[in-house]
């Protein structure tokens, strides 16, 4: 029996000597780096101008998003998707901005400016919610439905059967927001990232981000971006690590796909990014927060 687990044991020490001998570290590095790794970019759709606030379903392998058509002061909702690339426009829905999934019930759930639709996978159209009229900047799910209204910038959350303004964000403005597991609500406006902490119910200044996303991996993990990159926070270390920086393209919007691939929005398209074999160690920025 021993004989066979000191087998067992070295045949991990090999598997794992081949996988580091695989990725090679790179003096230079040029492109795009994700946690130390060199990503090879996979064009996913082109020609969208302004891509923004994507949310995936899981089940299907769809990711939603919204766009500007050829009239910048029109936005439509959108659906591609992953495996097959099929891809449409959702019709239905009066100025499709936002959108969100709840991936327990497997619904999606879109944002217009007048209210709240959820997403028929048969017909690919969208039926209104009549739940509220509010027009809806941000949506995003975490075990309730959360959106922020505009121009007000309140946040909203559905609760006691209807939508109430989120308490604990009565007295700010929050633009885009999102919820960890302990309860906790990161939120985002023109001054920046700050939490507000359940335990005190403190209001705390992370840094001076610029958020344009917020969104989950399949693991619940918070990532968001910003026009120059991808940020990820560690709620159990209470640090913002800088995934990967994106030089030279504005970053409108972040997904996180099923196997944690970082999918971003550029201005007229939307990308993967996967994992090559070359290592590329960076000094990634961390900002800590208590």
């Amino acid at each position: 029996m021993e004989e066979v687990v000191d087998k067992m044991r070295l045949l991990v020490i090999l598997l794992l000597a081949v996988s580091i001998k695989a990725r090679h570290i790179e003096k230079e590095c040029k492109g795009i780096v994700v946690n130390d790794v060199l990503q090879k970019e996979e064009i996913l759709k082109t020609h969208v101008m302004s891509p923004y606030q994507l949310a995936i379903d899981y089940d299907t392998n769809t990711l939603f998003y919204s766009y500007s058509t050829e009239d910048t002061n029109v936005f439509q909702s959108a659906y591609l998707n992953l495996k097959t690339n099929e891809f449409g426009s959702i019709h239905g829905i009066a100025g499709g901005f936002a959108n969100a999934v709840d991936n327990k019930k497997n619904t999606v759930y879109l944002g217009g400016r007048d209210g709240i639709y959820e997403f028929n996978y048969n017909s690919k159209t969208a039926h209104r919610l009549n739940i509220t009229d509010d027009n809806i900047w941000q949506l995003i799910y975490k075990d309730k439905l959360y959106y922020s209204k505009y121009p007000e910038e309140h946040a909203y959350v559905f609760q006691n059967g209807r939508f109430e303004r989120v308490p604990e964000l009565m007295n700010t403005r929050a633009m885009l927001l999102c919820v960890d597991d302990y309860n906790n609500i990161y939120f985002s406006n023109s001054s920046g990232l700050f939490i507000h902490k359940k335990a005190n119910d403190a209001v705390i200044h992370i840094g001076d981000f610029n958020v344009n996303g917020f969104t989950y991996d399949v693991h619940g993990d918070i990532f968001f971006s910003t026009p120059d990159g991808i940020f990820s926070i560690d709620v159990a270390k209470k640090e913002v690590n800088n995934v990967a920086n994106i030089e030279n393209v504005s970053v409108y919007g972040v997904a996180i796909d099923i196997t944690g691939n970082v999918i971003y929005a550029s201005e007229d398209s939307i990308i993967r990014l996967r994992p090559t074999a070359k290592i590329c160690p960076t000094d990634a920025d961390t900002v800590r927060f208590d």
